[in-house]
């Protein structure tokens, strides 16, 4: 009996369907999920994801179309370690497109560059007359945002089948994709084959970093149980003897397609290997039908029909019988334009049976096929070069790696690139001419693999190869400082140290040569040891690098020159207002895109240090939308988003700042840097605490904040700003309750301002909010801690921003003496009406307002104190510091600041009317049952006022003390509520 193509419904694997069914309703509500399914091959990887397809997409409840998932798949094919970049991606953005159409990919794809880049494998999406110096972006970058794009309003689900083929860029794209993309409707299930994957396998670092993925599914599928096994031969062929099916499923191992394999034997003896069983079907085959089997295996898992009639021997008419013959067998199956194999354990055994002979001249004739029809096309040069590798010739191998390399770094992926230029480093010993034809050196090529390996963020594997260029480097004096200078920043990046003898050892070989690419060099490792001195060294080190540059007519080795010369003066000569100059300098050059925005990045950083907020919101502002539209966001735009967020929190825009913060967390891959920006939303959430929902997303982060305290131990100071803010929250709680607690923070924040590392602003900002914290009005002020905050501001630099914290501290400082009144309102009066006002951060600005109007309380000026008060009320909660406007209507609430004719109460004789609005309050609180100290501490004036108000009130309604007041008070309340 003919078996069935397979059986017509899944066997088992409820679990397994639904992980990922739980994985798409994620991201139906915008929670974005990668699923990793693994298994042996044959073992159903590929069913259940279709199993999955049919349901997700069978619209069971009516859905609209607009409603309907986009689905995209993607097939590795075994073309080699390195494969054609993005091999399976081609197809992925192709299925998108046929689903959104032109204009809404074009739209996703976000910029110029990026639909320039990405109409190289999707053609038909470029512009049809585009502008002549429109440059293509980073493709890895387009595809990262068009899928982000694209899953704001539809949900993508994206299939990639057979990861243990994938090239080095597509799995970079996933493990990018896996674990920056937040708050979109996106869906990725990726299979492998878990058998294939042993401790040397390119896969095996990236499944180790999605283990370490929070937003990562692992679905594990098994073999089938015999009782399984029992109801898959059911669905196959009907009722079978129990023995036969015993005996069956011990002989499959659980395997699906093995027990489809077996059942089709029907009563043919049973193969005595596995492979035997395998190509069972194959070996049913006509001559020429396995011929033209075999010639497509070479091929990988598709290939086209005009390729297979290119490289057959068969006639057209011979060809057509063998594919037919092929199909009818079910060994393949038609694809397309093309064919695939059923299995791809098919295509292994029947690649398998090819003679040594027949493999050198298949493959030959595919590489010749591509080297005469690929074009200009990556993928063709890629899978050309695997192809003379196969066909054993290694000269034409070495020429197509070539080709590729060229085409890949014009284009495609540093991945690629880097796997590429090792390939290359791997044949040159076996290639005449290998110098002419790379146009290259064995040395230059190692440093092409290091630097594309940091471009990847691969510090280990660039110092690798700097290492193995260095070792065949011994007389260029040019090359080998380059790997000099790499060696040193991948050791620094992977190590967390730098040996600045390679530095040395770089300048010394570059000195005295007298050759543009020469004097770059040296002026970027001079920059190099700039950064790793202080003090007169370091300056001249770093206007030599300037120099060099500005000689050698090189903007970019210029502009970074400058902007470590900014650096240095903002850390050695503790002067961040001079460091803005070779900043705003290097800015105007003529810059790339990436470059450019590394100098703006700087440059919004050092206005936010100098307390020109506003300023860094514009020149961030400008800089995002340049690297948006070069299409290089994620590679040049997270530091920007990130400063551009911490401008706008400081002049009170949150939402904006918001958007900026949380797009810069998704585009940073750092964990260090990932930390900072909870960081950042952490302070800015606790000043705006008006929003649960948004608190508890952050409370989502602390996988991020305890993966930052494991990986960095010593720096524990990094969360001190952040939990004293929310210690705030403790204001008119005793200080014995949280004595230790707010000590051990105090210890953090001191440590940060008197660490020589990080920026002097945010020094100033942890003595700040230590101030803040520990001079509360209603908490003990301990005078070391007291003398200790005045001796660290009198240390600080002269400049704006530093001066205007130095006097927010001071104003605390003398809050906390216990001055009279008038010393305090000039001392708050000077902070907010002067210039220092625009120089603090808009929450700061709000915590002087209320202070000085607790100084007005005092002295009497209750108008002034409340209009201040209805100021800070009615702007607070707008600009994210809605804790601070709570604080003062707090304080207006107790200090009865609402108007008289609300005040009023009149009693029936009109005994309580003679009373002024200031008395009635202290008579309600002395109805209450509290004593002058309270009533002072509740109205914010002193015992004595309190004593004397009493005395006032006592005499004008002729009550003989404070019980016969309160008697008084309770009846003429009583009268009025009646009335």
């Amino acid at each position: 009996m003919p078996a069935l193509a397979s059986s017509p419904r899944m066997v088992g694997r409820h679990t397994q369907l639904a992980a990922l069914l739980e994985a798409y309703d994620d991201g139906v509500g915008a929670v974005p999920r990668t699923v990793v399914v693994r298994g042996e091959a044959g073992v159903g990887k590929t069913r259940l994801v279709q199993e999955f397809l049919a349901l997700v997409t069978g619209d069971p409840l009516g859905a609209r179309p607009d409603d309907a998932p986009v689905i995209a798949f993607g097939q590795c094919v075994d073309l080699g370690p390195i494969g054609a970049a993005f091999g399976p991606v081609r197809r992925v953005l192709r299925d998108l497109h046929a689903a959104v159409g032109t204009d809404a990919l074009r739209e996703a794809a976000g910029s110029a560059a990026a639909i320039a880049s990405l109409a190289a494998l999707v053609p038909g999406i470029a512009d049809e007359s585009p502008e002549a110096d429109e440059p293509a972006g980073e493709f890895a970058e387009a595809i990262e945002v068009l899928l982000e794009r694209l899953s704001q309003r539809r949900h993508v689900v994206v299939v990639l089948e057979d990861l243990q083929w994938a090239d080095a860029a597509t799995m970079a794209l996933l493990k990018t994709l896996a674990s920056t993309l937040r708050g979109r409707h996106l869906t990725i299930v990726a299979t492998y084959r878990s058998d294939d994957i042993d401790r040397f396998h390119p896969l095996r670092p990236l499944l180790a970093e999605l283990d370490r993925t929070r937003s990562v599914v692992r679905v594990e599928v098994t073999p089938l149980s015999p009782d399984e096994v029992a109801e898959q031969v059911a669905q196959l062929v009907g009722g079978r003897d129990p023995r036969f099916v015993d005996a069956l499923a011990e002989r499959s191992g659980g395997i699906p397609f093995l027990v489809e394999e077996l059942v089709d034997l029907g009563d043919r003896a049973l193969p005595d290997t596995l492979r035997e069983l395998v190509l069972a079907r194959y070996a049913r085959l006509g001559d020429d039908a396995q011929q033209t089997v075999r010639t497509m295996a070479a091929g990988g898992m598709h290939v086209d029909d005009d390729v297979l009639a290119a490289v057959t021997a068969l006639d057209e008419e011979a060809l057509d019988h063998a594919v037919r013959a092929a199909i009818d067998t079910r060994v393949i199956l038609a694809d397309g334009a093309g064919y695939r194999f059923r299995h791809a354990l098919t295509r292994e055994a029947v690649e398998g049976e090819m003679l040594p002979s027949e493999r050198v001249r298949v493959h030959r004739r595919y590489a010749e096929h591509l080297r005469d029809h690929g074009g200009d096309s990556p993928d063709a040069a890629s899978a050309a070069a695997e192809h003379w590798l196969a066909a054993r010739d290694l000269t034409a191998a070495f020429d197509a790696t070539v080709a590729a390399l060229e085409q890949s770094k014009s284009r495609f992926s540093p991945a690629t690139s880097a796997k590429l230029a090792e390939r290359l480093t791997e044949l040159w010993g076996q290639v005449p001419d290998a110098e002419t034809r790379a146009g290259t050196t064995l040395p230059e090529l190692h440093l092409a693999a290091a630097q594309s390996w940091h471009d990847l963020g691969e510090a280990e594997r660039s110092l690798r190869s700097a290492n193995e260029g260095l070792a065949v480097c011994p007389d260029d004096p040019i090359t080998r400082a380059a790997l000099l200078r790499q060696r040193f920043v991948q050791t620094y990046n992977a190590e967390h140290r730098g040996s600045g003898e390679d530095l040395k050892k770089a300048a010394s070989l570059l000195e005295g040569i007298d050759a543009p690419r020469a004097r770059i060099l040296l002026s970027r490792v001079l920059t190099n040891i700039a950064l790793e001195e202080h003090g007169a060294d370091a300056a001249e080190h770093a206007a030599r690098a300037i120099a060099l540059a500005q000689e050698a007519g090189d903007d970019a080795a210029l502009a970074v020159a400058l902007t470590v010369e900014a650096w240095r003066i903002a850390g050695d000569e503790d002067d961040e207002v001079r460091a803005l100059a070779p900043l705003e300098r290097a800015v105007t050059l003529r810059l790339d895109p990436a470059m450019r925005a590394y100098a703006g990045s700087a440059l919004t950083g050092m206005l936010l240090r100098v307390g020109r907020f506003d300023e860094a919101a514009v020149v961030g502002a400008q800089h995002y939308e340049d690297v948006a539209r070069a299409g290089i966001e994620r590679g040049s735009g997270s530091g920007l988003a990130y400063a551009l967020g911490a401008a706008l929190f400081a002049t009170g825009r949150p939402e904006a700042a918001r958007r900026y913060a949380q797009r810069a967390r998704r585009l940073m891959r750092n964990p260090l840097h990932g930390a900072s920006i909870v960081r950042m939303l952490a302070s800015h959430l606790t000043w705006d605490d008006r929003d649960a929902e948004r608190a508890e997303l952050l409370l989502a982060e602390r996988a991020t904040i305890e993966d930052s305290r494991r990986r960095f131990p010593d720096k524990r100071g990094w969360w001190a700003v952040e939990r004293a803010e929310a210690l705030l929250t403790l204001r008119g709680a005793s200080a014995e309750s949280t004595s230790d607690v707010i000590a051990g923070v105090l210890a953090d924040l001191f440590d940060i301002a008197d660490s020589d590392t990080g920026t002097h602003s945010g020094r100033r900002y942890a003595v700040v909010t230590a101030a803040l914290l520990t001079l509360a009005p209603d908490r003990p002020v301990d005078a070391e801690l007291r003398n200790r905050l005045a001796a660290t501001i009198e240390t600080w630099p002269d400049h704006a921003a530093a001066d205007a914290h130095a006097e927010f501290v001071r104003a605390l400082l003398v809050d906390a003496d216990g001055a009279g009144p008038e010393r305090r309102i000039a001392a708050w009066r000077s902070l907010v009406d002067g210039p220092a006002d625009d120089l603090l951060a808009v929450w700061h600005r709000h915590l002087a307002r209320c202070r000085l109007a607790l100084a007005l309380l005092d002295a009497g000026e209750r108008d002034a104190a409340a209009a201040l008060l209805a100021e800070v009320r009615a702007a607070a909660s707008g600009d994210g510091a809605a804790r601070v406007g709570r604080w003062a209507a707090e304080l207006t609430a107790r200090a009865r600041l609402a108007p008289a004719a609300e005040a009023e109460q009149v009693s029936e004789d009109g005994v309580i009317a003679r009373l002024t609005p200031r008395e009635l309050q202290v008579l309600e609180l002395v109805a209450e049952g509290l004593t002058n100290p309270q009533i002072g501490q509740r109205l914010f004036i002193s015992p004595k006022t309190a004593s004397v108000h009493v005395s006032a009130i006592l005499a004008k309604i002729g009550a003989a003390n404070r019980a016969e007041a309160a008697a008084l008070y309770a009846a003429s309340a009583s009268a009025s509520t009646s009335a």
